[in-house]
Formats: structure tokens, sequence, C-alpha cells
């Protein structure tokens, strides 16, 4: 066999497995690393071949120069393959990258400028077939050794590092093909370089090493999965799913699909899907159906209910798959068994409507105990027969509004009236009748009330009228116009037709007035006043009003 075959049929073989690889493997991001790697290795054995059987020194020149810029780039191919590998690529960052591939850019310069200088390598009298070698080369081969030397340590701290056995025998493989290129390539030099021509040229040593590197390395992927173990362990996932999944092209022909799809339709890869066959037809699947027929671009999603031994509700979730064109590639259905889920929303809905139904109830017994409480609270406070305020709750509120008054200096005045001689009423007509006469009376009064004013049953035909921010003569007018109104009013009774007088007394507190510290003593000073005032109007012939003559400072 002549030597320069052997570089062909090594270089087929490299092309047969590159092939190989392709076809039984998805490409991956370690796919494509290895392919590149993979191209560079297939240089140096087919420029070989091509510089052996061409005579021309300038073409057998540029071959030599492809071959050895493939191997200046081999070493820095073979440490980003061993980074991408053990998974450590993602840590540096590109510019330490780029950092790293400056030798073999530099060597690769020193080949291509060759023809300048002659100091990588020199042709014999033949050609560059059988050639020399300069002080460059070495500068070149002391970077393609440090580069694999640096790739095998990553690769050695990884696999001291795994626990995982099949990741150490991968490793392992890929380390032993690393010596063995390296191992190969240290004889090319050592025969071919070193002690040339001793022993001849010693052909396809460095090709030796490149195929048996490739072919650990693909043992490495087959027999353990290498590159298949992200595949793999994505349709284990796939399958072990209980969504149903079916992958359809545009024409809704099934290009693949789960395990689980098969519990919810029966259906194969190749058939063609047809959506129609899992409907009813209600208006909501119909409203479905045509967008899922004339938008095939749209994500769609619905719920339908599937029959048989036993009902249960299916979610459907129809998503579209586009390329990097943002072109249609066809669309992914998935089924979701959402019956559980179905059940669940039905209970709980009932349950909110027993709920909803046990809040309107209970918002009915509040709206109730709060009006039964405001009639509680108003019957605390008023007076039963008139519907005025009563005698206790007026007096806890005047001691908070002298308080304000004082703090404020505010005027006030109190007016305390009884009727007369409403006994006889009583006796004459009845206590229905004084009754309505009461009621009557208070009537009248409160018409000419303010919002402010405060008129309350002080005690059987008494009553007391608190007016606020009121001054004496203010006061005077509004105790005789109610005078005068009850005097001129009619109250119809069932025995007759009444009218009745009042009897006033009056006092009227100013705005400079001195207060005692004790509220509650001014006021029972304030009073006695004001009863002696009504006892004074009832002793001058009554249907009067006689205003308190006495110094607030002394009350």
């Amino acid at each position: 066999m002549q030597p320069e075959w052997i570089d062909l049929y090594l270089f087929v073989s490299l092309l047969v497995i590159l092939i190989y690889v392709l076809t039984v493997n998805t490409i991956t991001t370690l796919h494509k690393v290895y392919l590149a790697f993979h191209s560079l290795m297939m240089l140096w054995p087919s420029c070989n071949f091509l510089i052996n059987i061409t005579h021309e020194q300038p073409i057998q020149w540029f071959f030599l120069n492809v071959a050895f810029v493939g191997l200046c780039f081999l070493g820095f191919g073979w440490l980003i393959f061993a980074l991408v590998l053990t998974k450590k690529i993602d840590s540096y960052e590109k510019k330490v990258l780029s950092l790293w591939a400056i030798p073999a850019v530099l060597c690769a310069m020193l080949v291509t400028t060759n023809p300048w200088h002659f100091l990588f390598v020199q042709p014999s009298g033949e050609g560059w077939a059988i050639r020399t070698y300069g002080p460059f080369f070495w500068l070149f081969i002391l970077s393609s050794i440090i580069y694999l030397i640096v790739a095998t340590t990553f690769m050695l701290l990884t696999l001291t590092a795994v626990p995982e056995s099949n990741m150490k025998k991968q490793l392992s493989l890929c380390v032993w093909g690393v010596i063995l290129l390296l191992m190969f390539s240290l004889l090319d030099v050592l025969f071919n370089v070193v002690f040339f021509p001793r022993f001849g040229v010693v052909a396809g040593l460095t090709s030796f090493g490149i195929i048996t590197s490739v072919i650990c390395f693909v043992i490495a992927i087959q027999k353990y999965d290498l590159f298949r173990i992200v595949t793999i362990a994505q349709r284990e996932v796939i399958d072990s799913m209980t969504t149903g999944m079916i992958v359809i092209d545009n024409n809704d022909l099934t290009l693949d699909l789960n395990r689980s799809a098969n519990k919810f339709l029966k259906i194969r890869q190749g058939q063609v899907f047809d959506m129609k066959k899992l409907f009813t037809l209600s208006p909501k699947e119909g409203m479905f159906l045509e967008e899922y027929s004339s938008n095939k671009s749209k994500i769609l999603q619905t719920e339908i209910v599937f029959g048989g031994e036993k009902t249960g509700h299916v979610s459907i979730t129809v998503s579209p798959v586009f390329d990097r064109r943002k072109c249609l590639l066809g669309r992914i259905i998935t089924f979701n068994d959402v019956t559980e889920l179905s059940v669940m929303i039905q209970k709980i809905n009932e349950k909110n409507m027993t709920l909803k139904q046990q809040n309107k109830e209970l918002l009915r017994v509040q709206e109730e105990l709060y009006k039964a409480n405001k009639r509680l609270e108003q019957m605390t406070i008023t007076d039963a027969l008139t519907g005025c305020y009563n005698k206790r709750y007026l007096l806890r509120q005047l001691v908070r509004e002298i308080a304000v008054a004082r703090r404020f200096k505010f005027p006030f005045s109190i007016i305390l009236f009884d009727l007369d001689n409403f006994k006889l009423i009583n006796d004459t007509y009845g206590h229905l009748a004084g009754d309505n006469v009461l009621r009557g009376v208070v009537d009248v009064i409160k018409q000419n009330l303010r919002e402010a004013d405060m008129l309350a049953r002080f005690g059987g035909e008494e009553f007391i009228i608190y007016m606020p921010q009121t001054d004496r003569d203010g006061a005077v007018v509004f105790a005789e116009r109610i005078r005068s109104m009850v005097e001129n009013h009619c109250i119809r009774t069932s025995g007759a037709d009444l009218s009745v007088t009042i009897s006033a007394g009056l006092i009227s507190v100013n705005a400079e007035a001195e207060f005692v510290d004790d509220h509650q003593i001014f006021l029972e000073n304030l009073l006695t006043m004001v009863d002696s005032a009504l006892y004074e109007a009832k002793s001058r012939g009554r249907n009067c009003v006689v205003v308190a003559d006495a110094s607030v400072k002394d009350a």
C-alpha cells in the first residue's frame, strides 16, 4: 500500500463516522461543537492525501497550509469540546474563550506566512510531500500539547467529581482518546521530524491518532448515550406525563404522540387527526372548531365531556409551533383529565351558593338585630308616650352640653314648662284624652324646634327644652311663641275638642358666665332656679313665661 493512500482511507473512515453520528443522533449544542471539532480532524488526512497525489508545489503548499491550520485549531477545539462535555462552558465569558484561542491563531498565522520566512517548514527537492521543520514548528507542537493537557485536565477533574458511573465511563473514554491522539502525534513528530530520514517517512501516524480518538468518542456516544441521554430523558418525561400530547403538521397529520394520548383517543403516527370526532357540536364547541380550522396560528383552549363507561371532563389546549422565521410548522394538542377538578369546582360552587344563602339570611338577621337595637336604644332615651327624650337622657346630655358651652364660651337657655290644669282634663275626659293632649302639645312644640334643640318629658305634664347657643332674648321670643301656639291649638279627642295653655320658667347662661367646677352641681342649681321661675308663672295666673332673675355666678 502506498503511503499516500493511508491518509485517504483514514479520511474516508472519519467521513463515515461523521455521517453515522449525524444519522443516529439529534443535533444539540454538544453535537454542533463535535461537528466543528470532527471537521478539523478530517482536514489533516484529507490534505495529506491531496499533497501526495499532486506534484505542483503551490497546490501542495495550499493543502499543507490548510492541514496545519486545522491542526493549529484542533487543540483549541479539544479544549472547547471538553468544556462543553463537562458543562463548564457557561462559566467562562466569551472574552476568556477568545484569549484562549490566541495561541491557535498565532500558530495559524505563522503557518500561513511560512513562504516569507520558511521558519515553520521547508520543502525538499521533491516538493512539500517531504519536508523539514523549523523553530516555529516546535512552538506549534508546544501550543497543541498545552491545549490537549488543559482539555484532559478538565475532563479528569470532572471525572473525579461526578458520582454517576456512566458519566465516568464516558469521560474515561474521551480522556483515552486524547491520550491516544497525543501519543500518535508525538510518534509522528519523533519518526518524521526528530529522526528523519533515519527511518524514512512513516505515513499516517497523526491520522491514526485522530481516528483512534474519534473511535473512543463514538463508542462513548453509542454505548453510554452521551448525546442521546438528554433526548431519552425528554422522551421519558413526556411519556410519563399524565397529560396527553399529540404533534400534528399543517395538514393535521400526526407526527408524534406520547403514551398518555391513547387514554383520550385511539390514534397512531401517520394518521390524520380529526378534531371534530371529539365534539358533540354544542354552540360553544362549534365556535372552538371554527377557530381551530380557520386560525391555525392561534392558541386555543376548551373543555369537553367524554362519554362512555364513565363520564369525564377533558381540557384541550392547542398551541402553534413556529420556526425561527415565524413560519407555522404545526401544532401541539394537549389533553388533561380535569374530571376531579370539575367535580371539585361544582362542589365548591354548590357550597358557595349555600354560603351565599346563609350570608343573605345572616345579613337579614343582622339588619333585624340592628333595627331592634336601634328601637331598644330609642326606647331607653325617649318617652314612650310622647316620643321626646326622657328625663334621664336629658340630664346626662345637659352635663356634656354645659361642658362644651364652658369650653367654647357658648350661651345656652333652658325652658321648663307644664300644662295648666292638666289634672282637670284627666279627671273630666279620662287619661286617654289626657295622653292625646300631651302628644298634641309636643307635636306643636316640635314643629318650632331647631335641629340642635332638645325636648324632653321631665315628668307628668312637665317638659324641658334645652336651646344651645341661644341667649336670653332669643329664648324669651321662642318661649312666648310656643306658649301662644299651644294656646291657639285645638286638640281633638274622642270626648271633645280641647285647648290648653302652658306656664313656663326660663333661664339663660351668657357667654361670659362663670361656671363652678362641678358641672353636675351647676346643672342642679340651674334646674332649681328654672323650677322656681315656673312656680312663679303658676302663681301669676298661668299661661305666661317667667325668666329666672338670678346671676349666673350665684348659680
